[in-house]
């Protein structure tokens, strides 16, 4: 296939892959073209509709307010809490991004309300104060993410994103730097952290949880090999001290080849040493400084918590 699908072969696409989910009306009318402005449809934004209009308090419900606030849906699709509620709103470009970027993997060379014709926009039905996702639409989610992959044939994962990192320049937008749009987007579905000085932002569901979990649905999804336990920083940092084979150096470099990092399959445990040059490569696709230690930043963003 191609990233410029049809709306039928969007369709068809999530439906494939198992994805939950009503049509709504117009979806296949309403909306521009993906690409009209260069590329095509290269990535999909994660956001939660925290907002007034979303939970009641003007009067719109949710699936109102995403599907009738503009001409163009202000999302191609919402994700309900459970099962039968998810709409697939439009199959074509929506009011979703809103500003944001520069985003260079997808051709988008400067930061603007430009991101509509390459971003497919997800609204996960929740309050967006903390995990309170339900198990339905992380699944729901995360299917169409690996449909969305399989239909456009794209390279890499870095593609899934959310709506912070696309407002604030995270997770590989901007490898160069923060976005002049940096907090724009107080996006809940995230984990604690400060990527830049000043920012507030509060995350539970960040891109690389979302990678994760979309990998797991693709057509030619491939087992994990990390056992899910967080080695410690310590640890990890007697391996590289010592050059020396360890629990923690084989986690990370179990997780790191689960994330596309590290090609070969890593070493038993007891042969596995630091795998430097993966790591190097994981912190600069995460915008951070490229030392190859265990760092607590690096260590957030890799495993989803620290372990000193």
């Amino acid at each position: 296939m191609s990233n410029h699908p049809t709306p039928s072969q969007l369709l068809a696409a999530l439906r494939d892959h198992g994805v939950d989910l009503k049509t709504y009306t117009r979806w296949d009318t309403r909306g521009g073209t993906w690409g009209s402005q260069g590329g095509g449809l290269d990535g999909i934004v994660m956001h939660n509709t925290a907002t007034a209009s979303a939970t009641g308090n003007s009067g719109a419900p949710t699936l109102y307010w995403c599907a009738n606030t503009y001409d163009w849906a202000i999302s191609n699709m919402l994700i309900g809490r459970g099962p039968g509620d998810t709409y697939l709103l439009s199959a074509k470009p929506s009011y979703h991004s809103g500003d944001g970027g520069p985003f260079p993997a997808i051709g988008i060379n400067r930061a603007a309300n430009v991101g509509h014709h390459q971003l497919f926009g997800i609204e996960i039905d929740d309050p967006g104060r903390g995990t309170t996702l339900t198990d339905y639409q992380i699944e729901n989610a995360s299917r169409t993410a690996a449909a969305l992959w399989d239909l456009c044939e794209w390279p890499d994962d870095k593609r899934i994103i959310t709506h912070q990192a696309w407002t604030d320049g995270s997770y590989g937008v901007n490898p160069k730097g923060p976005s002049p749009f940096l907090g724009r987007k107080g996006d809940t579905l995230h984990k604690a952290w400060s990527e830049y000085p000043g920012s507030k932002v509060a995350e539970n569901y960040n891109p690389v949880f979302w990678r994760e979990h979309a990998a797991k649905y693709r057509a030619n999804a491939r087992p994990e090999t990390w056992d899910k336990t967080i080695p410690s920083r310590a640890a990890a940092q007697r391996a590289i001290d010592g050059n020396m084979a360890n629990l923690a150096a084989w986690r990370t470099a179990c997780r790191l080849h689960d994330l596309g990092f590290r090609k070969e399959i890593s070493l038993p445990a007891g042969e596995q040493r630091w795998p430097m040059n993966a790591y190097k490569k994981f912190q600069k696709d995460q915008a951070l400084e490229q030392t190859g230690r265990p760092d607590r930043k690096t260590w957030v963003r890799l495993f989803g918590k620290d372990k000193p």
